[in-house]
């Protein structure tokens, strides 16, 4: 009587659970992860970036003022001379001026919509790596998850196991006190016991861990006396054809070779000549004495407008370095997507073998479970007409919590396979921000 009230007291615990599944730690992991949160950050940034290049298509127009104070240090006539880029202004004076200056850069053989393009895959890849993200998220989420599982199962069966074991004890204990019994073997039995106590602390430290790496995961507060996780279900429709390219990863890598391509085409684009507009409207006033009435005499002066064809001649070989580097990312790029294509690809073909093996090993522990509950019924009726000592009635039982272990135990690992196979396989139609 005295070993079964820790069970009641978990069976009523265990009733009175507060039930968790994976979908609903997937759902609050999407929602409130911080991780996801600095990854949509950078997506934000990037569409800001998009906006201010956006602005390349208008004109620019500003105003300036400027007032300043000229002292001629010799008898040179009032008057402006320039000598190369240096202009020089003679005689003593206060002056002021006004001016609207207009710059547009008509034509430059697409640059600034190259530009646009660029930055448009820039926010396309960030909202890929917020995709990639989530899977690597959810992928961590479901490894614990398992994990939990697995080490609660295994708490549980081997209590019971522990039970039995001590009635073993017991039992063989006295046929040793009645001499029927060697000395070793009972304390085989004793070590045994240990082992399987240490098997349940193992378990419930590990469980333990699992639980609070959820919480830390999903914010979602999981109390591990009271919360009890369900088995992991997904939804096999929700799959995509297994090709790499469909998937984010492969997204993520197309979008970076036509930005990096976009920016070669660029970069051959800025040697070509650029059409530009420049207008400027001036304001001018003076006065030898007195700055302030050289404000007041501003008045209109003079306005200009003009078109100028600019090119790069030479930079100092700077043009075929730059498109040398371009070159190189680019080619990085396709041997990265390719170093994780084959991976993705032998990474699928691994759990999609395992997953048949691990349906065939279920089938044969049912089969081996099934057996040995037929052998417990027929021990359990010999055991009633005395036939068989106890001994063979507890190691039936112990043979048949062995075969429930293991096949509860392959049947978590069999869904945890599934669902990771459902996480690799995500496409952009199964991201949370499609």
């Amino acid at each position: 009587m005295t070993h079964r009230i820790p069970f009641l007291m978990l069976a009523s615990l265990t009733l009175s659970a507060t039930p968790v599944t994976y979908q609903e730690l997937l759902q609050s992991a999407t929602s409130q992860s911080n991780r996801l949160k600095i990854v949509k950050s950078d997506e934000n940034i990037e569409k800001s970036s998009l906006e201010t290049i956006y602005a390349q298509y208008y004109p620019s127009l500003s105003l300036s003022y400027n007032t300043e104070h000229n002292r001629d240090l010799g008898d040179y006539p009032t008057g402006t001379e320039s000598v190369g880029d240096t202009i020089i202004t003679s005689g003593t004076r206060y002056q002021s001026s006004l001016s609207l200056n207009l710059n547009y850069e008509l034509y430059h053989f697409g640059t600034t919509q190259k530009s646009i393009n660029i930055a448009k895959s820039k926010v396309d890849v960030q909202h890929l790596l917020w995709c990639e993200e989530e899977k690597k998220l959810h992928q961590e989420i479901l490894e614990r998850y398992n994990s939990a599982l697995k080490m609660k199962t295994q708490n549980e069966i081997k209590r019971e196991m522990l039970n039995i074991r001590r009635q073993l004890f017991e039992t063989k204990k006295r046929l040793y006190k009645a001499g029927k019994y060697s000395k070793v073997d009972l304390g085989d039995e004793a070590i045994t016991m240990i082992d399987i106590e240490r098997d349940i602390e193992r378990s419930s430290m590990q469980y333990q861990e699992d639980v609070i790496k959820l919480s830390s995961l999903s914010h979602m507060e999981i109390n591990e006396k009271t919360t009890k996780l369900l088995p992991i279900k997904y939804k096999e429709t929700d799959m995509l054809a297994d090709d790499f390219e469909e998937t984010t990863q492969g997204h993520r890598y197309d979008q970076q070779i036509l930005q990096k391509q976009e920016e070669i085409s660029m970069h051959h684009s800025s040697q070509l000549p650029k059409l530009l507009l420049y207008g400027n409207y001036y304001m001018y006033g003076s006065d030898p004495n007195d700055a302030y009435d050289a404000f007041q005499n501003v008045r209109k002066n003079s306005w200009k407008i003009g078109f100028a064809i600019r090119m790069n001649i030479f930079e100092g070989f700077r043009y075929n370095s730059e498109s040398e580097r371009l070159h190189y990312e680019l080619l990085r790029i396709k041997q990265e997507r390719d170093l994780h294509k084959r991976e993705y690809e032998y990474d699928a073909r691994s759990k999609n073998e395992k997953i048949v093996h691990l349906k065939t090993l279920q089938e044969k522990d049912q089969d081996l479970l099934d057996v040995t509950q037929e052998k417990i019924g027929m021990v359990n009726r010999l055991r009633n007409n005395h036939q068989i000592d106890k001994i063979s009635e507890l190691n039936a039982k112990l043979e048949g919590l062995e075969r429930e272990l293991n096949l509860r135990i392959e049947q978590s690992e069999a869904a945890y396979e599934k669902a990771s196979l459902d996480i690799l396989y995500r496409g952009i139609d199964q991201c949370s921000q499609h």
